[in-house]
């Protein structure tokens, strides 16, 4: 008996001389920089979209050209926004995404890759605005290529997390010739 209220006795001085009085001036960045747990509570690091993903639109005209435009994310290419707010530094990661565009009729017509290498091969004055932006979506407009003899594609590229967006429209002829234009609304 004697034994078991020593040990009590020691377990109990033990717990009350470890209240944490020392660390009560600390600030909690100093207590987890001492058990090197800083940077893992300091840094918030997300990935948009998290996972590879990939959309594929198949569409048939009654004039015979079949358009399949297949999106896919391109998991090596990001644009980085990086920011701090309460000492915490945000990294987020917006992944690119590129669009296989086949137009065919009996045969190939257009068989492209939709990314900022093409519209940069065709109109390089958006090198500074593709620095910081994303292929936000391409798809066919439907009224648009019924309405004329052409195939309509519209492409948008936008800066995350800002308002700030390009619109482009892709005119496909029957003949494989494209020509695109930026269509951006003021």
């Amino acid at each position: 008996m004697k034994n078991i209220l020593f040990l009590l006795a020691i377990i109990s001085v033990f717990f009350v001389s470890c209240d944490g009085k020392e660390r009560v001036h600390k600030s909690n960045t100093q207590v987890l920089k001492e058990h090197k747990l800083l940077d893992s509570f300091s840094k918030v690091v997300k990935y948009f979209p998290e996972k590879y993903s990939e959309n594929e639109i198949d569409t048939l005209f009654s004039n015979g050209h079949r358009i399949k435009i297949k999106s896919f994310t391109n998991m090596e290419d990001s644009y980085l926004n990086e920011f701090t707010n309460n000492n915490i530094t945000y990294k987020h990661y917006y992944r690119d995404t590129k669009a296989l565009i086949t137009v065919t009729n009996n045969s190939m017509i257009f068989n492209k890759i939709i990314d900022k290498d093409f519209i940069l091969n065709i109109d390089d004055t958006y090198k500074s605005f593709f620095n910081t932006s994303i292929l936000q979506g391409v798809w066919l407009n439907e009224a648009e290529s019924l309405n004329k003899k052409n195939i309509s594609i519209d492409i948008t590229f936008c800066k995350p997390e800002t308002d700030w967006c390009e619109y482009f429209t892709l005119q496909i002829e029957a003949n494989g010739n494209y020509k695109l234009e930026n269509v951006t609304k003021e």
